[in-house]
């Protein structure tokens, strides 16, 4: 009994059994005379579709498991022909879009040209500066005061507090006390569109340093604001940006590589539109 355990956990034995597995669906995928229903399942195939079954669960299928797979996958194999001799995959917008997104695929990994050099990279940036520049960063004090609050009062009350500000009175003791922080450091531009609204954001990039200003509106009611400190923003180096860079480089490399694909393919077709030739069809 002991050595029947051992012999049937063998290696060489599961090989065998293997074998034997593919020999007998040796019938179900055997080349015919007619190309049409010939499906041929090859070792790749056996390899791709066991590899997948071991990254699901992180063991190697049986034999069993792995007739199964070569079974399941001439089933789809069969009944996917089957479907498409029907015509059943004409205006599949799934389908369509799925084989779309395989060529493009495709398309792009042919493109590939490799690691790009640092004097491509260079140039990418040269040419392309505003996708890369490093907003400007901004240390600021501010005021806020809700209209509502003020109604008819507003203008006074923002004049009121302005002429204590400009006299040295602390932001805190003006307006009205919200959540918002008094003073905000070192905030860059983009995050200070994002918390306070654009209209504000824009208002403090061109804003002189140093100075009460206002009103200024934002999402949360109108402001006044003295800029403290403000670097301006500038287009950063290679070596500071080179990992944005190099992906956007290889973005617009793929981009490129469809289009010119797509550009290539088109010639080839006349497209005809409620009865007009491609010709009269902007491309």
């Amino acid at each position: 009994m002991l050595r029947s355990r051992s012999i049937l956990r063998e290696p060489l034995l599961h090989f065998l059994l293997i074998g034997l597995v593919l020999f007998l669906l040796y019938g179900k995928v055997a080349p015919s005379s007619d190309q049409g229903t010939r499906i041929t399942v090859d070792r790749a195939t056996i390899a791709a579709l066991a590899g997948q079954f071991e990254a699901t669960w992180s063991r190697p299928p049986t034999p069993a498991e792995l007739a199964g797979l070569v079974d399941g996958y001439v089933r789809d194999e069969i009944l996917f022909r089957e479907g498409a001799s029907l015509g059943l995959l004409k205006d599949d917008p799934v389908i369509q879009r799925r084989v779309r997104q395989k060529l493009e695929v495709l398309v792009e990994e042919e493109g590939t040209t490799g690691v790009p050099t640092d004097a491509e990279l260079v140039t990418y940036l040269q040419r392309n500066p505003e996708k890369f520049r490093r907003p400007a960063v901004l240390s600021f004090e501010q005021v806020l005061f809700d209209p509502a609050a003020y109604g008819d009062q507003l203008d006074v009350a923002l004049a009121s507090a302005k002429a204590a500000l400009n006299g040295g009175a602390a932001p805190d003791s003006q307006g009205r006390h919200s959540l918002l922080p008094t003073r905000v450091d070192q905030l860059p531009a983009d995050l200070v569109a994002r918390d306070f609204g654009d209209d504000f954001g824009k208002a403090l990039v061109s804003a002189p340093v140093g100075q009460w200003l206002g009103p200024v509106r934002s999402g949360f009611g109108v402001h006044l604001v003295r800029i403290t400190e403000r670097q301006p923003g500038y287009v950063p180096s290679l070596d500071e940006a080179r990992r944005e860079v190099t992906r956007e480089w290889e973005t617009d490399r793929r981009t490129a590589a469809l289009e010119a694909n797509y550009a290539r393919l088109r010639k080839g077709y006349d497209v005809v539109i409620d009865g007009a030739s491609s010709e009269t069809v902007a491309k």
